[in-house]
């Protein structure tokens, strides 16, 4: 099956509210925001966050990006220096948070156009490698890649068929 692309406006909706939450509750602007196309829905990384959702459509949402980003993101949404952070536990807590705020925002948009969405908690995997069930997904593979500092953060949308 060929791999097809979100539509427009939803790739639209996620980059504002990306950028938009990422500004507000993290204080960190990214660099750049673009379109883009997944190979798969297999993801390995050092962070990976996962939220389900059912409503109009069912699906996944995905965010990505490296340890030492989210150890950053983690400081900044804390109010402390990257160095001071020990836990791991508040990093994956911080981050799953930020899956949370993120997927939050888009459901908002969602519903305002008349959409149902109803969201599961979030998953934090670190240092691990996740299969969204392909057979589920309908070929469509696509997010926004954000730029911040030298890192990325991939923001996807998988529907279900």
């Amino acid at each position: 099956m060929p791999s097809k692309t979100l539509e427009p406006h939803i790739v639209e909706t996620l980059r504002r509210c990306a950028w938009e939450i990422l500004e507000t509750m993290v204080m960190l602007t990214p660099s750049s925001v673009e379109p883009h196309v997944e190979s798969g829905a297999t993801f390995e990384g050092g962070m990976i966050g996962l939220l389900g959702f059912t409503g109009t459509k069912s699906g996944t949402f995905v965010v990505r990006t490296d340890a030492e980003l989210a150890r950053l993101m983690t400081a900044k949404m804390l109010m402390t220096e990257p160095d001071l952070i020990e836990n791991l536990h508040e990093i994956d807590d911080a981050f799953g948070e930020l899956v949370n705020m993120l997927c939050g925002s888009f459901k908002n948009d969602w519903v305002a156009n008349g959409n149902q969405m109803d969201l599961t908690v979030p998953h934090v995997i670190r240092d691990g490698r996740v299969n969204i069930n392909a057979d589920r997904v309908n070929g469509v593979r696509s997010g926004i890649r954000l730029q911040i500092e030298e890192a990325t953060v991939d923001i996807g949308v998988y529907f279900e068929a």
